[in-house]
């Protein structure tokens, strides 16, 4: 598709944009465009994205890790105001086998949910609401954030384990909590209004999602170590320092790529399992379990440095 330069005055340079586009994406008189310039190219959004205003849900019968997934996966799929009925107060919370209550629940979610609110509450029901726009300039940001927070996360679970510092190994929750949040935030930003250079919104999309689920062993392998009554084997600390640094190495990759740095990511993983079968003999059953959480963090990076190498092309 071509357009002609229209000239005004003498410094003034108009094309028109398409018809049908301009009606799809509801362009009008007075609205503005954001344009950015990609060397030969210039691209014009609106930066409107997807828009779900409103979704209504049912969570009676549901416990409580079902509910927060509930919740979380709507804000990342973009929806404005989220309505949730239930007719129970309370829920089960299958992990500490206790009941919880379901606006208690639905008050710690939301907490993890950048823009939005609680704006009603009753007996059986709750509105949660977005307050805020959300922008795609906020999302480099809050993606810098969640490499910062992993690394101190990870720095944090191996300085733990060394010393079997519990009161550390503790804080690793709310560090999860924190990471999930901006993770949340970007991946609904990715949904709404995509990335700046929308043929990367895929590759990044997959590289959050799986850094979500890193997140998780981590707060899942500090919850283990909280409960062993013993001090690690020091094999077993060399082997998580080893997995420790290919966390590092992959985020310091993502901002400055260098094909020798991502070889070293490949080295390590097949280094560091090679050196678990050797020493699986004399390990305990309860290292051998957490060095297996571990051996999915060395598969997740190995997958979103392909995902990353993707990024430069």
């Amino acid at each position: 598709m071509k357009r002609k330069v229209i000239q005004i005055a003498d410094s003034t340079q108009l094309i028109s944009l398409p018809r049908k586009w301009a009606i799809a994406h509801n362009v009008k008189k007075g609205d503005e465009l954001e344009i950015e310039e990609q060397g030969d190219k210039v691209i014009v959004s609106t930066e409107r994205g997807l828009e779900l205003k409103s979704v209504e849900i049912d969570v009676t019968d549901i416990d409580r890790t079902s509910l927060l997934y509930y919740l979380e996966i709507l804000y990342r799929l973009g929806y404005d105001e989220i309505n949730v009925k239930f007719n129970k107060p309370h829920t089960i919370h299958f992990r500490v086998e206790e009941k919880a209550n379901v606006i208690s629940v639905i008050h710690y979610v939301v907490n993890r949910l950048i823009g939005m609110e609680i704006v009603q509450q009753k007996e059986n029901f709750c509105i949660i609401k977005s307050l805020e726009e959300i922008s795609q300039k906020e999302f480099d940001t809050a993606l810098r954030r969640i490499f910062l927070l992993l690394k101190d996360a990870s720095d944090d679970i191996i300085e733990g384990a060394k010393k079997m510092n519990i009161p550390l190994l503790e804080t690793i929750e709310e560090k999860h909590d924190s990471i999930a949040k901006f993770i949340s935030f970007c991946l609904r930003v990715l949904n709404k209004k995509g990335y700046t250079e929308p043929r990367k919104t895929t590759l990044l999309y997959h590289i959050i999602a799986s850094l979500d689920k890193l997140t998780d062993i981590l707060k899942y392998s500090a919850r283990d170590l909280i409960k062993y009554k013993h001090k690690l084997k020091k094999e077993t600390i060399e082997l998580l320092e080893g997995i420790n640094q290919s966390i590092s190495w992959y985020c310091d990759l993502f901002y400055k790529f260098e094909l020798k740095e991502m070889s070293k990511l490949y080295e390590n993983r097949d280094k560091t399992l090679k050196m678990i079968r050797k020493y699986k003999e004399i390990l305990s059953h309860d290292e051998l379990l957490l060095l297996q959480y571990f051996e999915h963090i060395l598969e997740f990076l190995v997958d979103i440095t392909e995902a990353r190498l993707g990024l430069e092309y």
